[in-house]
């Protein structure tokens, strides 16, 4: 009651003070109730069954949506794109560690920025800039197939036209092929006369432009026989051609016209490429983390259900971009994997459109970070959650890294990868919606012991994968290793980290995770891979898990025991 309803009480008899204090409650209860309505949007669904969404939530729904989905598609579809421009597997292991490593001093220098500035959308909205512009900017980027150059050597036959013709290989050239980027390199024997100046008309030749006409000797049928007209050479009269009996030209022909002579250079800008967008990518994961966490606290939300949405997008960029790209197929099974990037800069603009009108909550800016950190940093119980971080990150990296790379060796589609990346977060949805009570149940750390489990199974099923449909089921095994995972991380470390330090323990918890893992993944996993297969290297990352799983089961069962005993017998 307040103090003129106090005031008036004084006055009145306790009967009529009563009915003042209980019509003032009344109408208290009944602004609440209206307030409650104006903040929340309701929608029937069937018979009485309705959702109550906050609208200050709704926003920050759509924003997670389309990040998560154009996220996702370029997470999916990034390798297969890097190994149809000409990249081995060599190259996206050392561009990948490369990129990882970078990633991770940005995104904590991101979080350290954002614990002291007390503000994450400024720093968000940059990376997001970034993550536009050299997503289109990989749209036109060239390929780094390496050329391979033929040396041919042709002769004048005396014929009706005279011309220079030789015979190889039928494989050497196609039929009525088209050669370029050919210079001559020797001249055999000429006539030692005035007609020598014809022929020094060729030493000045370079990238000469010829139309090769192939006919398949009868007595042999690996061999033919190729007679060559010079295209854009026309002025050569015959009698040159006869004077000069024979040439040598090194020539790359039609086969390899798809190649890049400044491969060394493309490879090495196309690593500053990726591993500035994969910073971008990363860290705006990291700084959506902070900015749904803080709203979540202070609007009393639950963070999982906001993932929900998150995991929405997952599930529906990956299986649209895959669509697109299986009806998009080009001649010779060319597809271009670019457009994969066009998606995800459309999702990405929805994305920063929808965040930028949420008003982000205001954080008192840090002091003592470094004193705090070391005096953090010491406690066992921390140094094995780091450890912890990082193993499951190891076995997360892998499979994002080499998972859709193995499935399209063992003869899986784009439709398979992108539906396989996509279900994994309809597998999550109903878990992420309930996972308060999940985590209340269980617990923080005994869901990390079922996540590091989660992954075991994983790794162990792909090794064993034979039918590339079946990852689709697999992909079950992310409700843990993933989804009540990450949500229990985000709770675990708010519970634990000193004040003033949020963000940046955030931040680099998905660092750990997300970028130091891959380093290791990337490194050991594609070594492996690439030496012994991928079945080999999913076998040895699932076994890593499985021991680590054991030995943080063996942790939480001597410190259970130990403060049981120190409850029963208090003075030890």
């Amino acid at each position: 009651m307040n103090e003129s309803s106090k005031a008036n009480c004084v006055n009145m008899s306790p009967l009529a003070c009563q009915s003042e204090t209980l019509h003032f409650d009344e109408n208290k209860s009944s602004a609440k109730i209206d307030e409650k309505q104006n903040k929340h949007l309701t929608i029937s669904i069937y018979k009485g069954c309705k959702i109550s969404i906050n609208k200050t939530f709704l926003p920050v729904k759509i924003a997670l949506f389309c990040w998560f989905a154009g996220a996702k598609v370029y997470t999916a579809f990034v390798p297969v794109y890097l190994k149809s421009q000409g990249f081995t597997i060599a190259h996206l292991s050392i561009i990948t560690a490369i990129s990882v490593a970078f990633q991770l001093l940005g995104n904590v220098l991101s979080g350290i920025i954002t614990d002291k500035i007390g503000r994450a959308k400024p720093v968000l909205k940059v990376y997001f800039a970034i993550f536009l512009l050299l997503s289109f900017s990989l749209t036109i980027t060239p390929n780094v197939n390496e050329c391979s150059e033929e040396t041919i050597n042709l002769q004048c036959h005396n014929e009706e036209i005279p011309r220079f013709a030789t015979t190889s290989f039928c494989h050497t050239f196609k039929n009525n092929s088209k050669i370029f980027s050919c210079s001559v390199t020797d001249l055999g024997k000429i006539n030692l006369n005035d007609d020598y100046r014809n022929c020094m008309y060729f030493t000045n030749l370079t990238n000469v432009d010829m139309n090769i006409d192939k006919i398949k000797l009868r007595n042999n049928k690996d061999m033919c026989h190729y007679k060559v007209n010079f295209k854009n050479h026309s002025a050569v009269s015959s009698c040159v051609i006869k004077d000069c009996t024979s040439l040598e030209m090194e020539c790359i022909s039609d086969n390899f016209s798809n190649c890049n002579a400044n491969r060394g250079l493309w490879i090495i800008i196309y690593g500053i490429i990726v591993s500035i967008i994969n910073l971008a990518h990363t860290a705006t994961y990291r700084l959506y983390d902070v900015i749904v966490v803080d709203l979540a606290t202070e609007h009393n939300n639950d963070f999982g259900r906001q993932r929900v949405w998150s995991i929405l997008g997952s599930f529906c960029g990956p299986p649209i971009a895959g669509y697109i790209l299986h009806q998009f197929a080009f001649s010779g099974n060319y597809k271009d994997y670019s457009i994969t990037f066009i998606c995800s800069a459309i999702f990405a603009i929805l994305s920063v459109s929808s965040i930028w009108i949420v008003p982000s909550p205001m954080n008192k800016p840090a002091k003592k970070m470094w004193k705090k950190s070391l005096q953090f940093i010491r406690k066992l119980e921390v140094c094995l959650f780091i450890l912890l971080l990082l193993v499951s990150g190891s076995s997360f990296g892998f499979q994002a890294v080499y998972g859709s790379w193995y499935l399209q060796e063992i003869g899986a589609s784009d439709l398979v990868i992108g539906v396989s990346r996509g279900m994994n977060g309809l597998y999550g949805l109903p878990f992420l919606y309930s996972s308060k009570w999940w985590i209340k149940r269980i617990g923080e750390r005994k869901i990390f012991v079922l996540a590091l489990l989660g992954h075991a199974i994983f790794c162990y099923s792909f090794s064993l994968l034979r039918e590339p449909w079946f990852a689709v089921v697999i992909e079950a095994t992310s409700v843990l290793n993933y989804h009540l995972f990450w949500v229990a991380v985000m709770q675990y470390v708010t519970k634990i980290a000193p004040e003033g330090l949020q963000a940046t323990l955030k931040v680099l918890a998905g660092s750990i995770h997300f970028n130091i893992g891959r380093i290791v993944s990337t490194m050991v996993g594609g070594y492996i891979m690439s030496t012994f297969g991928g079945r080999m290297a999913f076998t040895v990352i699932g076994s890593i898990t499985l021991s680590y799983a054991v030995m943080y089961s063996i942790y939480l069962g001597c410190q259970h025991f130990c403060k049981k005993r120190t409850k029963r017998n208090p003075g030890i």
